[in-house]
Order: C-alpha cells, then structure tokens, then sequence
C-alpha cells in the first residue's frame, strides 16, 4: 500500500475470479453468472491467468437505485503465506455512474488488506496472483501495474482489521463508467496466511453504484514513503510532506491510516507558513504536533489515528477541513522500534513496515493525486494520477505563440453591474474556490483628501461609524450578495483577507485596528489595537492597510500610512516583533499598502507603494529580493496565485501611474516552483492595462482558470478588482479574464472589446440559483435602484445630493496637488492615501 511499480508485469492474461453485480432495489434481481475459478488445483509457481473479468449491465436501472457490484476472490487462491489476489470489474459503457458507498465482505486476520483501483481504460494484462510479500528483501514477485499503458493507478478504497462499510454522501461519489469515469475497477486482496485448498469461501468488495454523474467527485490523495526504521528506539517518526497546487480547492471527507506492527500513530498537519518546524523544536520535551507556546510556526494538526485500530476511512467531513492551493501537507508515522535488533525497511511482507495515509477528498471535478515527497522540506508537489480536465501536463509559462489577453466579464446581474448597495470597495478577496468574494467596503461614506487630520491621523468630524453593512459576501454566478454584516462598526474600511480556517480578517484605517470575525454570523472573534488611538510598536497601529495569515492563525499586518512597518504576531495574538526593509528613510516602506503569504516557499510579499515596488521577505523580516515596478506606476494590490496547473502562478500587482495619464494595470511575476524567476526583466514585461474600465484602483484578488465557473474558458487566470470611485453608485468592482484568446469565450467573445459576451459563469452541478442569497441590500445613491432608506449622514462627505464630474485626470491632478513630499503625502490626498 499504496501501489507499487516495477518495469512491466511479468506474466500471462489477467485472471477474473468470483465477481458478480445485481441490482438493489424496487426490481427483481438480476444476477450475472459468477466467473468461478478453482485455482487450488494449479501449482503455486504457475502463473495464473485472468479467464475474464465481469462486465456490470445498468440497463433500465433507476436512478436512485444503487446497481451493486460484487468483486471476490476465492479463499483458496492463497497457497502461500503473504498472497496477492485480484479481480475486476467493467464500469457500465451506458451513461455516468458514481459509487455510492462500499461494503467490505472479507475478515480479518485471514485478509490483512484490501486495495480498489480505477483504471482509466483496460486492466494490465501482465497482473497476476503473486506470493511472497511483494517487494520485501529477497523474496516476493513485483506487482507491476494494474492499468493497462497508464502511467498512473488511483487508489479508491481501501480497508483492513475488519474496518465497516462505507457511504457517502448524497451526490456525491467517485465517477466510473461513461465517456468520464473509469472503465475499470481491480480489486487487490492481501492474504497473510495460506488458506485451505478446499476452501469454498470468498472475501471482496460490494462496491455500489448509482445512475448519474454526481454533484462533488470524490478522489483519494495518498500519502506514502520509503525509509528504514533504526533498532531499539521506543519512538522513531517517518515525515513525508507536499504541497498542493491545483486550482479547485479539496473539501476533507474521510481518511484512512496503514502501518504494520510497529506502527504507534499516523497523522497529518497543515505546515504554517509553509515552514518545516525545526528538529529541535520538535525534539523539545513537552512539544505536541499541535506546538507549544513559544513555538515558532508550529505545524497544525489536521487528523490522526491508531494503525492497530481498525484500519477504516473515518469521516472528519464536519470539520469543515479544506485543502487550498498552495496548502504544504505533511504526514507523521510512529514507530516502536524498541524490541527489534535489526533495522526495519518499508516493505509488503511480514517483517516490513508502510507509512501510509489516504485522505478521501470532493470538489467540482474529480483530481486523485500521490504525495512521495520530502522527508525533510516539503518542497515536492502533489502528483496528479488521475484527473479528467487537469491541463497540469502544460504547467508551462504561455509563450509568445500564446498571447494572453485582459477582458473585462460582465457581472451576471440584468444591468451587468455588481451589487450597487457597495460603496468605494476597498477590500476584495475571492474564496478558494471562487464561487464567492467578500468585499469591504464604505458604505456612503468616502475617503478624500480630507478625510484624516494629517497631525493626528485621526478621522476628520466623524462622531459615528458606517451605518450600513460593510463587511459582505457575493456570489460570483449571480452577482448576489449573500451575506453581510459590519454596520455600525467601521470608520474607513481598508483591506480584508480570509484565514485558513475561514475567517475574515479587516483593517480600519479609522480605527486604527484590525478585526478578526467568524464568517459565519459575523462575530466579533478578536481585535488588535486600540480603537481610534494611532499607536506604533506593541501599542497598537496607525491606518493599518492589510492582514496576512498563516495556518496557525499567526499573522503579519502591513502598517502602512504611519509606521510604514510590517508588523508580526504569534498564534495566540500577541506581537512578536517588527520589521522594515533597508537602513532608512532612502530603503524603506514608503506606505506598504498590501501584504501576502505565499505558503509555497514561506515568503512574504509586500507592496510598497510609493517606491512603486514589490519586496520579498522571509517569515522573520529578512529581506530576499525586490522587484521594481516603477514603470508600471504605484503598486497598490497584490494577490498570489498558487494554483501551478496552468503555468500562470505567481504575484499578480495591481499598480497605478496615477500622476502620468491615470493608466491602470495588472503586472505578473511569474514563479516557478513557489519561487520567483531569477529572470526578472523578462517577466516584468509581462502587462495587461486595465483602463478602461479601471480608473481609481486599490486591491486585486487572483484565483484560478478551474475556479468559479470559469474551468471552459481556456487557458488563464480570474482577477477580481476593486476600485474607490469618488461618486457614489459607481461600479467599484469587476472581474477581469486573462487568458489565451483562443479560449476567451470562444466564437461568442467580442473581437478587440473589452468585454467578452462568450465568457459565462458556469454555475456548479446541482446549484440553485438564489438559494444561498439573503435579501437584497438597499442602492447606494447615484444609482437607479430603488432609493435607501434614510442612514446616518456624515458630515463633510458627498451626499445623495451631491455629483461630480470630475475626470480621472482632474482627479490625478487634484491628488498631486494636496500633497507635498514631508511626512503628510501619507495623509493629505485621496490617490496617495487611500
């Protein structure tokens, strides 16, 4: 476990034993002739061939009812110790299937384990009952593969010591039969001991299926990895970790762990921040998986379980554990190595040891993937075994042949604009799976060159916050916004971000604070600084611009119009220190107004505004490198996209030449590995303007081309993108498409338009439009909507009676103009300050 490969498998046709298929269900059963074969009659040395497989018939099956396919091995087939049996099955050529759930048929100890398969087309040939424990030293035949010319053999189930059966949830399952599923499944059956030769029984799986392609498609990421145990040792840990970079996030549903005797525990963690936590830290007495206090980036605890316990998939689907891209994955074995004198190697056979982990995943589309990575730094990614529509064979930068294009796509309402209940969007993020964005936004109140007092940094006559939710949550397929909360608590929301566990975190440059809120209901869970007090060092902020998060929910704030600082905290909350790129004034920040953790490859990347460039930092301060983008203008979002299937990934800059005509842009540093090419001049030149219809930009949120309905778009990568319009009702949200023209909406797509007709959100199987919304939030003023109900008026600021007809231009000029280059260019004017 998990499979294990050598060149080609030795030996004659597959041999198919003792598998049938009935439906369960309202109609008669129908049973397929039992193929029997009785091996006991044939000598061990003889290789013993597949006389076929079974083919499974759904014809007339109906659609809630499940089609059960029996696959079982004769008992007597195992004439020697350590016996490796298979059998397979033909998916239904008739339409999809999905399994619905698994019913094991065998005990333990007689099987040690059992092993389910999916090929995407015909079985191995060259598979064959073996003996001898596979693969231990001196002894065993390899397997081979069990697919025919595949280089690849997803693992589906597993079990053993009597594990129960298994279902899943409704509509959602593993995709077999059709034009997409597997054609086949085998079926590998563990014997420890020899069985009789007059045995009659049999052990196998009951593995049931249902009509239909389901909503969420399960698939199996197996963790495995080779080592040697030393002798004598009460307690010795096997590491293996990788790291996740495709697009669709995974959602957890159940898991399973394998060991042999030695085996004490298996466990998996998410790595914080990416980084390995030291040998010494880990080797500290009293330090847990969990860490301890005063651990730096401890790695966090996800799962675990016993390996003597019976070895089935627990369910931890109401954990609400996710998988995102760029998630470092890390699996811990244990081993009691006290009563052996002899060194012990990850072997099949009696004597040897696994280290196994099979974590049991859903998402859009169906992505089985391996992990045989790293014992030391969890640098290797997750190896893709199977999945239908992943392009992760040209995870290759686009060459020149395949110019990427901007288009803008409009918003799913009639009008095709966004909500208009938003008001200057400051903050955007998309949630993994890009289905939704959270924006925070102003409400009616604006931000202007007169918004703070520039000796004080304090909000100019305000007496009270936004009265109108600031905080909301929008479905990207309607445009809707589906949840909301915040009224009546900000002053001049900033930047929001999301944590790992689905948080959201803000910054409120009014209130000098950053606020941490369940995503939920819209709970207050913590806040840093002191409300409406500027503060510096451990005191507090002065107008913090934005929030990066590590798996531990430790975190580094941006300081930005102030103490242009990056601040750092520990998990628990509490400040643990500061840093500043250079020696002074000349290399500092100059307002670092966007900060991002790329998990990767445990960097930290901050926009530097003012000095018009993006730094590197390692998770301590430490200065790596710098980009300059001072010929795309000032650099006010950033977003890293960590999904590498495409070969797009990277940081995504969002920058403005807002006192050299107003153009806007997004400018991609492509990485390589998690890291940046070494070739910066090259990638700098990759560009795309936004203007129009990007005038007054201030944040960007990257996700991936298999993301938020956009997986037939073709090549490319979404943006969502925010602005701060001075007029209230105007659109301060849009999305932007990046990709190879070719797959830019298709024929549909407007030829040299900004906006492409043919580019249309598709909306995930089995979604119900409006099902999620809540009541439409009131129109801003300045739209067409029905008018707001009457909210409290702040004073100084544009009102519903108020309009402009301020150009971009003017505005760039206005901004140049109420600023000088002392201390109160941070303060005085709203292109620099906001």
């Amino acid at each position: 476990e998990p499979s294990r490969k050598s060149a080609e498998g030795r030996g004659s046709t597959m041999r198919g034993v003792a598998a049938s298929h009935h439906r369960r269900g309202p109609a008669a059963a129908v049973w397929i002739p039992i193929l029997a074969c009785v091996l006991h009659i044939c000598p061990v040395s003889v290789v013993r061939a597949f006389d076929a497989g079974i083919a499974v018939d759904t014809t007339g099956a109906i659609d809630d009812e499940d089609v059960a396919v029996d696959m079982a091995v004769p008992d007597s087939v195992a004439a020697e110790p350590d016996t490796y049996a298979y059998t397979f099955a033909a998916m239904p050529a008739d339409g999809d299937h999905h399994i619905a759930w698994f019913e094991p048929k065998a005990v333990a100890p007689k099987v040690h384990h059992m092993l389910l398969f999916g090929c995407e087309g015909a079985v191995s040939p060259g598979l064959h009952t073996r003996s001898g424990g596979m693969f231990s030293p001196g002894g065993g035949e390899p397997r081979g593969s069990v697919c025919e010319n595949s280089g690849s053999e997803p693992f589906i189930f597993g079990w053993g010591k009597n594990a129960p059966p298994l279902n899943l949830p409704d509509r959602v399952g593993f995709e077999v039969g059709g034009d997409r599923g597997f054609k086949h499944l085998v079926l590998e059956v563990h014997y420890l001991d020899p069985q009789r030769s007059d045995a009659n029984e049999t052990s196998g799986l009951t593995v049931h299926l249902r009509r239909g392609r389901p909503n969420r498609a399960m698939s199996v990421v197996a963790f495995a990895q080779g080592f040697s145990l030393p002798p004598g040792k009460p307690r010795v840990s096997v590491r293996n970790a990788c790291v996740y970079t495709m697009a669709r996030p995974l959602r957890a549903f159940a898991f399973r762990v394998h060991a042999h005797a030695l085996g004490v525990e298996v466990y998996a963690e998410r790595l914080a921040g990416g980084r390995w936590p030291t040998d010494e830290a880990e080797a500290r007495e009293g330090w847990t998986p969990g860490g301890t206090r005063g651990e730096s980036f401890p790695a966090v605890r996800l799962m675990g379980r016993d390996p003597q316990l019976p070895q089935l998939f627990e369910r931890i689907d109401d954990a609400g554990l996710t998988i995102r891209p760029g998630d470092k994955i890390r699996v811990t074995c244990v081993y009691d190595t006290g009563n052996r004198t002899e060194v012990t190697r990850a072997g099949w056979g009696h004597g040897d040891e696994m280290c196994n982990l099979y974590l049991m995943v859903h998402a859009e589309e169906p992505a089985y993937l391996s992990c045989t990575g790293s014992q030391t730094h969890g640098d290797a990614r997750m190896a893709i075994q199977h999945s239908p529509d992943s392009e992760s064979a040209s995870a290759k930068a686009p060459d020149e042949s395949e110019a990427l294009t901007a288009h803008l796509v409009d918003a799913p309402s009639a009008d095709k604009r966004w909500p208009k209940s938003l008001g200057q969007v400051a903050g955007i993020v998309a949630e993994p799976d890009g289905r939704h964005a959270w924006a925070f936004h102003r409400g009616r109140r604006l931000w202007d060159g007169d918004s703070f007092d520039p000796s004080t940094h304090v909000v100019k006559d305000v007496e009270s916050p936004i009265a109108e939710n600031t905080i909301a949550r929008i479905e990207l397929a309607t445009g809707k916004i589906v949840k909301s909360f915040g009224a009546n608590e900000h002053y001049m929301p900033h930047a929001i971000t999301l944590g790992p566990d689905g948080d959201v975190w803000v910054t409120d440059c009014g209130l000098h604070q950053v606020i941490r809120y369940n995503a939920s209901d819209g709970a207050r869970l913590a806040e840093y600084g002191q409300k409406l007090t500027p503060g510096k060092g451990k005191d507090g902020f002065c107008k913090p611009t934005q929030v990066a998060v590590a798996e531990d929910n430790s975190f580094w704030v941006s300081d930005g119009y102030c103490n242009d600082r990056v601040a750092r905290f520990d998990s628990r909350g509490e400040y643990a220190g500061e840093f500043k790129p250079g020696n002074g004034d000349s290399t500092g920040f100059e307002v670092p107004h966007a900060i991002e953790l790329d998990s990767r490859d445990s960097t930290l990347y901050v926009a530097d505004r003012e000095r018009s460039r993006i730094t590197a930092h390692s998770l301590d301060g430490s200065m790596i490198r710098e980009y300059d983008l001072s010929p795309h203008g000032l650099v006010y979002g950033l977003s890293v996209l960590r999904s590498e299937e495409l070969g797009l990934s990277g940081l995504y800059a969002l920058t403005w030449r807002r006192d050299a005509g107003g153009d806007v842009g997004v400018v991609w540093i492509p990485t390589d590995a998690g890291r940046p090419s070494r070739d910066v001049k090259r990638h700098l030149r990759v560009s795309w303007s936004l203007s129009p219809p990007v005038t007054t930009p201030h944040a960007v949120s990257a996700f991936g081309a298999a993301a938020g309905g956009a997986s037939g778009w073709g090549r490319g990568v979404n943006l969502l993108v925010s602005e701060t319009r001075p007029d209230l009702g105007d659109v301060n949200l849009h999305r932007i498409w990046i990709g190879v023209d070719a797959g830019a909406g298709g024929d549909d797509a407007g030829e040299g338009d900004t906006a492409a007709e043919g580019l249309k959100v598709v909306p995930p199987r089995g979604w119900v439009e409006g099902a999620q919304s809540y009541a439409d939030e009131a129109a801003l003023p300045g739209s067409d909507e029905a008018t707001a109900p009457t909210m409290v008026a702040t004073k100084g600021k544009r009102d519903a009676a108020s309009s402009s007809t301020t150009t971009t231009e003017d505005a760039a000029r206005e901004e140049e103009d109420e600023g000088d280059d002392g201390e109160e260019d941070d303060d005085g004017d709203d292109g620099e300050e906001d």
